[in-house]
């Protein structure tokens, strides 16, 4: 059957939509104002507007779950301190950096980058660009603000000898060490209450923050805020604000954010002829939760693949997933693909951390009693049969054969009482 692509091409832009203004339902819009953020931003600024007038008032930790604002406040805030700084003649600027899947030594270089500093992107290491941050510090009389966001995704290589996220807060919380003079204002944004617990003793030591918690919105905000959006975003009288409200409710009580309240919006209104219905707002959310997890999980190596599969079915057998049995079926399954397993401290340390980072399991610690240490225990964040579907048609995909692991389970569960 043939496809006339350029008749495709020229249906989809001659399609009546009521999507007239989709920029500003998209994560790059900044908006000139948060609704219900104002105490938050005020706390952001009024603390700048004290390092300004020559108090240090300590570093900044903002936290809070995902699409409360907190990025949006920061930039905010940010747009308003440089263009008061310039406009004053004041020797001073917000360096924004987002950390997310950067190594250590890549978030330096994109800081000396914002700073003005020639640096290369490959080829020195971490010390060489620590001396160019400290080299341009000493000889600058500015006072600088360094903002790292999404600092709990930094990305770990095996060449790292330390966790990446503590190396850098020790780093920067130090710099007054190295400069013999007051050091930058640091401000680290982070989507985890916990932070702070997950850095070791002598960075912590150092690094004591006032911390500003961004709450997740409540069913009235969150519909005061789509709607505010849906009136900038769609054609006057194309929407109710019944289906609206409808939204909402379905973002609060499906757990998610306003990410993907504004993805399901602009999936809605691209469907929509002429008015949003809850109908198509139900089609949407379909679309855009196979969507979302299926590019997440065409991202993933097969290595990483294999550890989230190995969850997915710990979950599914009802079976504990902790560190040793993870590996375990991880380890197995490598076997059955004709994969070489990675080392336990490898899937531990690197995948498990990765495939965290991008919201499909979550850990915690355990103890396993006195004297026995602690174990992590890993949670799915997805349906499990949902995400064994999805990981076997991709492995399926990437093998040109069909990867069936059905025999597995069956030899996994008599693995399992075997060592129990």
């Amino acid at each position: 059957m043939k496809f006339n692509l350029k008749e495709i091409l020229r249906d989809e832009m001659q399609k009546k939509t009521i999507l007239i203004n989709p920029g500003v339902l998209t994560e790059s819009y900044v908006p000139d104002y948060l609704l219900f953020r104002e105490d938050e931003v005020t706390q952001i600024t009024r603390h700048l507007g004290r390092y300004l007038s020559g108090i240090q008032p300590g570093n900044l930790l903002i936290h809070g779950p995902p699409g409360t604002g907190k990025t949006h406040a920061i930039k905010i805030v940010a747009k308003s301190y440089n263009e008061f700084v310039n406009e004053t003649g004041i020797n001073s600027k917000i360096i924004y950096i987002n950390c997310k899947d950067k190594t250590y030594y890549q978030t330096l270089v994109a800081l000396l980058h914002g700073l003005g500093v020639e640096f290369p992107e490959r080829g020195l290491g971490v010390s060489e660009a620590v001396e160019a941050l400290t080299l341009y510090l000493k000889e600058s009389n500015g006072r600088h603000v360094f903002v790292f966001d999404e600092i709990d995704k930094l990305k770990r290589t095996y060449r790292d000898k330390e966790e990446p996220m503590n190396a850098l807060i020790y780093r920067m919380s130090r710099l007054d060490e190295l400069l013999d003079k007051e050091s930058p204002l640091i401000i680290m944004i982070s989507n985890k209450s916990n932070i702070i617990e997950k850095i070791e003793h002598a960075t912590r030591a150092k690094f004591t923050p006032q911390t500003i918690y961004f709450r997740e919105y409540n069913i009235e905000e969150l519909y005061r805020i789509l709607l505010d959006r849906a009136e900038r975003a769609l054609a006057p009288g194309s929407f109710t604000t019944e289906a609206i409200a409808y939204l909402a409710d379905l973002v609060k009580k499906n757990e998610r954010d306003l990410r993907w309240g504004f993805r399901v919006l602009i999936e809605a209104a691209l469907r929509a002829h002429d008015k949003l219905t809850t109908e198509l707002i139900d089609e949407a959310v379909n679309v855009v939760d196979n969507d979302m997890l299926s590019q997440v999980v065409h991202s993933l190596s097969n290595h990483q693949l294999i550890v989230l599969w190995a969850v997915a079915f710990l979950e599914n057998v009802k079976i504990l997933p902790v560190t040793g049995e993870l590996y375990h079926v991880y380890k197995l399954v490598c076997e059955e693909v004709g994969l070489r397993p990675r080392s336990m401290r490898h899937v531990m340390h690197y995948i498990t951390p990765k495939i965290e980072s991008m919201g499909l399991i979550t850990s915690r610690e355990k103890g396993q009693g006195r004297g026995r240490g602690k174990t992590l225990v890993f949670h799915l964040e997805e349906n499990p049969e949902k995400i064994l579907k999805l990981v076997e048609s991709v492995l399926s995909e990437r093998m040109h054969k069909e990867f069936r692991p059905e025999e597995i389970p069956e030899f996994i569960q008599i693995s399992f009482q075997r060592r129990r």
